[in-house]
C-alpha cells in the first residue's frame, strides 16, 4: 500500500525555484546598480589621474630644486618640444634624469596613448625661456611672483575640458603644483 502525501523529492518537500519574473527583476536591479555606479567609477579614475599627475609634477619640482641646488640657482636649458628640433637643447627628461627617481616620473597617466611622453620624454612641457636664467630675475616671477610663476605644465589640457578648472597641472617657480588662477 502506498502512503499519501507529497509528490516531488524524496523527503516530501517541493523544491522552490525562481520565476522568470523574479529573476528578470533581479537582473533590472543589478542592471540599475550599475548604471548608476559606474559613472561615480569612472570618475574615481580621472581623480585618482589626475592626483598621480600632480605627485609626479611635484616630483619633478623636487628634481629641479636639485639641479638648481647645484647650478646655483640657474634654470636648465631645455627644449620647449624637443621633437620640433627648433633648438640644441636637450630635452628637459635629459637635464633632469639624474635628479628623479625613475624616468616614469616624466609621464603624466592621463597622457594620451603616452602620445608626449614617448615623443618628447616628458608628459610636462618646460617653459624654455627660462634657460640660463634664475626665477627669481625672470620678468614674469618679479611682476607676479614665484608662486604664481609656472616652470612646467601638462603639454594639453588632459584632465577636463580646455579652459575649465583643473584640466591642467602647473609647476610652479615656488614648488608646489597646482591650476592657474
Amino acid at each position: 500500500m502506498r502512503k499519501q502525501g507529497h509528490i516531488g523529492t524524496a523527503c516530501g518537500r517541493r523544491r522552490k525555484a525562481f520565476t522568470l519574473i523574479e529573476l528578470l527583476m533581479v537582473i533590472t536591479i543589478i542592471a540599475l546598480l550599475m548604471g548608476i555606479l559606474l559613472p561615480a567609477i569612472g570618475q574615481a579614475r580621472e581623480a585618482a589621474r589626475r592626483t598621480t599627475c600632480a605627485t609626479n609634477l611635484h616630483a619633478v619640482g623636487a628634481g629641479l630644486q636639485m639641479y638648481l641646488n647645484e647650478s646655483r640657482d640657474f634654470m636648465p636649458e631645455a627644449a620647449q618640444m624637443p621633437s620640433l628640433g627648433l633648438t640644441d637643447s636637450p630635452p628637459i627628461a635629459e637635464v633632469l634624469g639624474q635628479f628623479l627617481s625613475r624616468p616614469e616620473t616624466l609621464r603624466c597617466p592621463a597622457d594620451p596613448d603616452q602620445k608626449y611622453y614617448l615623443r618628447e620624454g616628458s608628459s610636462y612641457e618646460y617653459h624654455s625661456t627660462l634657460g640660463g636664467r634664475r626665477v627669481s630675475e625672470d620678468f614674469l616671477s618679479q611682476r607676479m611672483g614665484l608662486d604664481r610663476r609656472p616652470v612646467m605644465n601638462d603639454y594639453e589640457p588632459f584632465h577636463g575640458p580646455p579652459g575649465t578648472a583643473g584640466a591642467m597641472n602647473y609647476l610652479f617657480a615656488d614648488g608646489h603644483v597646482g591650476d592657474l588662477e
